[in-house]
């Protein structure tokens, strides 16, 4: 602003200037106040070379006040939402996210909800998660899929902080992943091989390929394998990585593979139904679960072994031989080495005492 014969004006835009120079057209904060900068400079300009000839203060920008964007808490929740069930994530996942919000949402109360999200209170998320305390396992994974929205708030300028992320820690125990043993492993794969092929199958991919049962192996086709049925080519879409994963087909498991898909010539044809479409996505635990008594029963198998024990098995045994993290991690398909390393302790592999013992040595006089 400046003053004239004692009177006060203010410059909203450069059209006094005869510069087209609008601050209030602007869409951010940012846009707003690189105008308003450009603004001022165009101001000082004018009055050194006596365009305005009276005193003005200075403008400072970054004490421009923000634009406010305000939204209320449903909605908000149902945005985030809405974005990831359209986001490439897995089924399972989107599912627990959206029962998340269905629950969190009916906790609250119609004022709550209509309120809007920045004045929501500490407290009542941790109230919602002090109901789900059962176990920590439980409650720390509600805490962390909760906090997945408020970072997305904060991101969105519509909060400053993650309230799920400042609601206290539950110390989890690790889960047991116990693995087979050399006699099990041939024992129940020949029981699964009389009792239902397409388990058997699936099992000695998971084991020999370490892809996973559900997500990776439930959905292979024609097209993933190569025409010499030696290798398997998965998308980035396709693999929990999100990265083109290509695993090899030991020699032992090849003749199986092309057996069963000899004489297919469609690319879409699925490995386990020979048809286009797949089974779904319970196909294989239903299958385990009928026939996990007489495994039981028969004393081949032991409590805490699952489908994905053979995956399991199979990341144990290469780690046993090679000592190499590295290579774990590009069988599994993980995304970092860190995960690989997580994966190892719980299994029960790397443990304190192994780090310790891996401590460089030095030698002192």
């Amino acid at each position: 602003m400046y003053y004239s014969n004692g009177i006060r004006y203010r410059l909203y835009s450069g059209a006094n200037l005869n510069i087209p120079i609008y601050p209030n057209k602007a869409t951010s904060v940012a846009e707003r106040n690189k105008l308003l900068s450009k603004l001022l400079f165009e101001i000082n300009k004018s009055l050194e070379t006596g365009y305005i000839s009276e005193v003005i203060s200075k403008i400072e920008p970054n004490k421009v006040e923000k634009i406010i964007i305000t939204k209320t808490t449903e909605q908000a929740f149902r945005d985030v939402e809405y974005a990831k069930m359209t986001s490439p994530l897995s089924y399972d996942y989107k599912k627990e996210l959206k029962r998340l919000v269905d629950d969190f949402l009916k906790f609250l109360t119609k004022d709550e909800k209509a309120d809007d999200i920045k004045n929501l209170e500490q407290q009542r998320v941790e109230d919602f998660l002090n109901q789900h305390k059962a176990t920590s396992t439980y409650y720390m994974g509600r805490r962390r899929m909760l906090s997945v929205f408020f970072a997305e708030f904060i991101r969105k300028k519509l909060i400053t902080d993650n309230l799920s992320k400042n609601a206290p820690r539950l110390k989890t125990k690790a889960a047991l992943h116990k693995i087979y043993t050399k006699e099990q492993l041939t024992t129940i794969l020949q029981f699964l091989k009389v009792n239902n092929e397409d388990l058997y199958i699936c099992c000695l991919l998971a084991y020999c390929c370490m892809l996973r049962p559900h997500q990776e192996i439930r959905l292979l086709r024609m097209k993933h394998f190569n025409d010499s049925f030696t290798s398997i080519s998965l998308s980035g879409a396709e693999n929990k990585s999100g990265r083109v994963r290509v695993v090899s087909i030991p020699e032992y498991l090849q003749p199986l593979i092309k057996q069963r898909l000899q004489s297919v010539h469609d690319p879409e044809i699925n490995l386990f139904t020979l048809t286009q479409s797949t089974y779904n996505d319970y196909y294989f635990n239903l299958i385990w679960s009928r026939l996990k008594p007489a495994m039981y029963k028969q004393g081949i198998l032991q409590k805490d072994q699952t489908i994905y024990s053979f995956r399991h098995t199979a990341a144990v045994d290469v780690y046993n031989r090679t000592k190499d993290i590295h290579i774990i991690q590009q069988l599994m398909g993980h995304s970092t080495m860190i995960v690989s390393l997580n994966y190892l302790r719980g299994l029960g592999e790397l443990n304190s005492q192994q780090l310790k013992d891996a401590l460089p040595v030095l030698h002192l006089d």
